[in-house]
């Protein structure tokens, strides 16, 4: 007896009917990054199917719906979860829904029911961003401007996605007009290496500033493409650079990427953003050198070649001073010294030698990206350099040698800044931080941390042991700090500093406390963890009774204007610093209470 088996679209329709009735679906958030003003703008809510549902891509979750003629039903259950989720996490900011045109232009005549559903979330209209994604053929263009100005009416944003893909979406910009277009990351990726890119990413910003729209650049992983996205003029990035999505991301951005997105903000000194790309970006390798266009013949480059021997390559510019590509050295030599080249190629354009795919860097390109994409290039081509550009225009050329020694100078200024034990930020970024903190008048939480009984730990384990017990207070630090982005400094030796700026800095606190009691086991041996202590001698050698470690910290709260400098917090620490230490028996800390203002410097 045959039975027919199942056709495969009766078991996707099967398994999309059991995720819509449990709402099966796992909603993650990929923050959405102001870079101008170092903090976090919205939320970008995407959704999963289980790992284990054949549906898991939300590729193929979207389409299987589509075509089962259930994709509007599909997407307003998981507006409704977006929602409730992002309520429930209390994320800041603003929410971003993707939605197609199918479930848009079905809002058309649904402008009550919408608003009082959204309404029952007690969230503004304008913290949501209505997403359109094109991944679905558009067939009434008229129903879906209607729809737009429906939710626009209501207090709702609007965005354009994956601007760039196609024709489409620029079309869909200047009918829609929306509030935020998201550059495709074809556009973003590399960026600080491509110059059509880079004025591809021009282009849109002009129309952007014409039609009053945000631009947002998606897809970002590299700093080295930020750092020339911000120089382009883009304020808001996404990307794994910040975060990967998340069922529950960060509410601010982490201390590293907080430092990277603050030089200088806020701050009139010399030693501003300007002295900092300076110090850090292509412009400070560009060497002027002679140049030719495509008018100049092959035989007229190789006598260049052949009369300087220190002429490596040679840039070729359009009219308007924008590379077309690079004459090297040894293949144009290699080329001249062919059998009949000259007769054939020497009185045509030099363009025939010229390698069409030249290394081209922005000024504003950062050396850590410049260093990998030097890395990646064949090396006979090493020597040859590459060409930097300003605005798409050239500027100079630079030379391998020049960049690898700015990098390594640099990496030495780094590892100068840093503890070399822990590798954490040392006093002078510590100081750097705190200053910043103050000059953006900002509430925050400071925690000075040392290990008690530290050094009877280190003569009776031995030195090595005690730099086990040091790394592992660094981790254990940065490992909670890095919840709420806080920052985290090593003064030396067994001393260490905490800045937090998040609400729930105590929880932090105790959170530090709890796991280094319960954790510092791995480094004690039993029977010392079963008397609480070991025997040993004091500094006169007599017997003594020393108690195992424990993490102590005096902890301020810095209100704006409170203190002017770092120096000032630093000589405020030390009361509640020393009260830790004596009143804590266990791991603890003590909160300084007392108002306390320090004299200002002419005092």
């Amino acid at each position: 007896m045959n039975s027919a088996l199942p056709s495969v679209t009766t078991l996707l329709a099967a398994e999309l009917d059991r995720l819509i009735a449990s709402q099966s679906f796992d909603i993650h958030f990929q923050p959405i990054v102001d870079v101008q003003r170092a903090q976090i703008l919205g939320y970008e809510a995407l959704t999963r199917a289980p790992a284990n549902s054949a549906l898991h891509s939300p590729l193929v979750l979207f389409e299987v719906a589509a075509s089962l003629g259930r994709l509007i039903e599909l997407e307003r259950l998981i507006v409704r979860r977006i929602m409730r989720r992002f309520v429930e996490l209390h994320l800041p900011g603003q929410i971003f829904l993707n939605v197609t045109a199918d479930t848009l232009m079905a809002a058309e005549h649904r402008g009550a029911l919408i608003s009082e559903e959204f309404r029952s979330y007690e969230l503004e209209a304008s913290r949501v961003v209505v997403e359109l994604t094109e991944t679905r053929p558009i067939l009434d263009l008229v129903a879906l401007g209607n729809s737009v100005e429906t939710l626009r009416s209501l207090g709702f944003r609007i965005a354009l996605d994956d601007l760039g893909e196609g024709f489409s979406s620029l079309k869909r910009w200047v009918d829609l007009r929306p509030d935020f277009v998201k550059i495709d990351r074809h556009f973003v990726d590399g960026v600080a290496t491509d110059p059509l890119k880079q004025q591809f990413v021009r282009s849109i910003l002009e129309m952007a500033a014409t039609s009053s729209a945000a631009v947002i650049a998606e897809g970002l992983e590299q700093e080295g493409d930020l750092q020339v996205l911000r120089s382009l003029g883009i304020d808001l990035c996404q990307g794994y650079l910040f975060a990967r999505p998340s069922l529950a991301p960060r509410t601010s951005l982490r201390a590293d990427l907080d430092a990277l997105l603050t030089v200088a903000v806020g701050s009139n000194a010399p030693q501003g953003r300007e002295a900092e790309a300076a110090l850090t970006s292509a412009a400070q390798l560009a060497r002027k050198g002679p140049t030719v266009d495509r008018s100049v013949n092959c035989a007229t480059v190789i006598d260049m070649f052949r009369r300087d021997e220190h002429l490596y390559s040679l840039p070729v510019l359009d009219t308007d001073e924008r590379p077309l590509g690079i004459l090297r050295s040894m293949s144009v030599l290699k080329r001249g010294a062919e059998r009949f080249f000259m007769e054939i190629f020497g009185r045509k354009s030099c363009v025939e030698l010229m390698d069409v795919n030249p290394l081209v860097f922005d000024a504003s390109a950062n050396l850590r990206c410049m260093s990998e994409a030097v890395a990646n290039i064949d090396d006979r081509y090493m020597v040859d350099g590459f060409v930097i550009t300003e605005h798409g225009r050239y500027l100079g050329v630079g030379r391998t040698s020049d960049l690898l020694k700015v990098v390594s100078d640099r990496q030495l200024r780094i590892a100068t800044n840093a503890n070399p034990l822990t590798l954490l930020p040392g006093n002078a970024a510590i100081d750097r931080k705190l200053d910043r903190l103050l000059n953006r008048a900002e509430d925050f939480v400071m925690a000075y941390w040392d290990i008690n009984h530290f050094k009877p730990f280190n003569d009776t384990y031995g030195y090595r042991a005690g730099d086990d017990l040091i790394k592992f207070v660094a981790e254990l630090l940065t490992d909670v700090a890095a919840i709420d982005g806080n920052f985290v400094g090593h003064i030396g030796g067994d001393d260490f500093v905490m800045l937090l700026t998040q609400p729930a800095w105590q929880d932090r606190l105790q959170e530090v406390c709890r796991r280094f009691d319960t954790e510092i086991a791995q480094l004690l041996r039993p029977e010392h963890l079963q008397d609480r202590g070991y025997a040993g001698k004091d500094r006169q050698g007599h017997p003594v009774f020393h108690l195992l470690p424990t993490l102590s910290a005096g902890v301020l709260r810095i209100e704006p204007g409170q203190f002017a400098s770092a120096r000032q917090v630093s000589l405020a620490m030390t009361d509640p610093r020393q009260q830790a230490k004596l009143l804590c028996k266990a791991s603890g800390y003590f909160v300084e209470r007392r108002k306390s203002t320090a004299l200002a410097p002419s005092q």
